[in-house]
């Protein structure tokens, strides 16, 4: 029943436009089109209008909005008898509800797995997201830990070069106090030489 009166509004979303004459030309469709002659059938027999251009529109999308001012018109025609419903028109309206069914199925499938794709990409988004803001903080903390390692080398190298440089201080003295004390070994061998010298 529900897919019933989609196709009927899906039928009547034209009564919103403008009608145009009964035997126009529907300039949207061609003849070998699948509902043509459907379509036309309604058209001519003043279910559905055509858009000022000569239009049909058939693959234009329909709001509820549409649907239930379509709605409300065909029910106040049929109430005051403006509209006659007969067999042939219900057993075109049953033809028209078979051939849409699929198409609206197929529409809902549709529908529903971009509903899921959607989905699935905001669940892909925050978990991307989510590894994103975990791997700035882990990025944040490997940088600081370097920094860290990087000011304690640099703090061992200055150590380091105190103690070269006090190394390098207690060598030139050790090797200032040999020169002197060669030099006083020099010196008190010269004058044992000289004093045994004289002595002879």
């Amino acid at each position: 029943m529900r897919a019933k009166a989609i196709v009927v509004a899906v039928l009547l979303a034209a009564f919103s436009a403008s009608v145009a004459s009964a035997d126009a030309e529907i300039k949207d469709m061609k003849q070998s089109d699948w509902a043509y002659s459907s379509v036309k059938k309604l058209v001519d027999k003043g279910y559905l209008a055509l858009y000022d251009t000569g239009e049909f529109r058939g693959g234009q999308a329909l709001s509820r909005v549409v649907f239930a001012a379509a709605l409300a018109k065909l029910i106040d025609q049929i109430e005051r008898g403006e509209i006659g419903v007969g067999g042939g028109d219900l057993a075109e309206i049953k033809k028209l509800s078979d051939i849409f069914k699929n198409e609206i199925s197929d529409y809902d499938n549709r529908m529903k797995a971009i509903d899921q794709r959607v989905a699935d990409n905001e669940k892909a988004r925050v978990v991307l997201q989510n590894d994103l803001s975990k791997a700035i903080v882990e990025f944040r903390e490997r940088t600081d830990a370097l920094a860290a390692e990087n000011k304690k080398m640099r703090d061992d190298i200055g150590r380091l070069n105190q103690d070269v440089a006090a190394l390098n201080r207690d060598l030139d003295n050790e090797r200032s106090d040999r020169k002197k004390a060669q030099t006083t070994l020099w010196i008190g061998v010269a004058a044992a030489a000289i004093l045994g010298a004289a002595s002879n």
